[in-house]
């Protein structure tokens, strides 16, 4: 028996020459790589052990693509309710925000790290998924484990609207829309994923986590509405033909 538990961050290691340990990237909060050395929690069952997901290159084009491709149906008006986006960006992977990922996964907890920003990404949004099982969840198919993961944050969709879309509400009660739309945040030009299995209280678990490169702003659109890629400055992408091209510039 599988259950899926969801989570995201409402927000808007020392890895190269960044210190993630500067207040500039976080203010008061903690960064998730601040005096961090990269190893599991101590929370975390030793027997067995843990074990961390290095995603492959095939792993990680997935992902991408399935991103893009979710996005790419929003942003064509293909979606019920839904109307076309006018400037959506083509995601890409970014290796920081996978590594920042990782470190999230490696507390063997669904619990989202105050603080994932980079120089770069000054704002991250953060989605998180958890599936348990009480068979040996890791020998399920990685690609099944990705794909019901960017599928269980997309399929919160039935629960938001065009209002939500076109101002992003604050103190919202409703049933939970924050992945869906993180997702579909048309800034959003990057995302960095990490996953690790674990066992707790005689369950197995698969915990995945993807950091982007912005969020939702309260007050402010998730994406504008109007004729696909109208607004893009550099075109449209050839292969997403709803979605601008890589080269599109965005203020994150």
């Amino acid at each position: 028996m599988l259950r899926l538990l969801l989570a995201l961050i409402p927000l808007a290691l020392v890895q190269g020459a960044t210190d993630y340990c500067d207040s500039s990237l976080c203010g008061t909060a903690q960064h998730i790589a601040c005096n961090n050395n990269g190893a599991f929690s101590s929370n975390c069952s030793t027997s067995p052990a843990p074990r961390a997901v290095n995603f492959n290159a095939k792993q990680k084009t997935l992902i991408v693509k399935l991103h893009n491709t979710l996005r790419n149906n929003l942003a064509s008006g293909k979606l019920t309710k839904y109307k076309p986006a006018k400037r959506m960006a083509t995601m890409r992977w970014n290796n920081e925000l996978a590594t920042l990922a990782a470190l999230n996964v490696k507390q063997c907890e669904m619990k989202h790290d105050a603080c994932h920003n980079t120089k770069t990404f000054k704002a991250s949004g953060q989605n998180l998924a958890l599936f348990g099982s009480s068979g040996d969840i890791s020998t399920t198919a990685m690609a099944k484990l990705i794909r019901d993961s960017v599928n269980a944050w997309w399929n919160e969709k039935k629960d938001a609207s065009q209002a939500i879309m076109a101002k992003y509400p604050s103190n919202y009660s409703g049933p939970q829309i924050g992945h869906f739309t993180a997702m579909a945040q048309e800034k959003n030009t990057h995302c960095g994923c990490a996953a690790a299995f674990y066992v707790k209280d005689g369950w197995s678990y698969y915990l995945m986590a993807c950091n982007y490169a912005t969020t939702n702003w309260i007050g402010q659109p998730v994406y504008q509405a109007g004729t696909k890629a109208s607004g893009c400055k550099k075109g449209a992408n050839a292969n997403y033909t709803g979605l601008c091209k890589l080269t599109e510039v965005y203020n994150v």
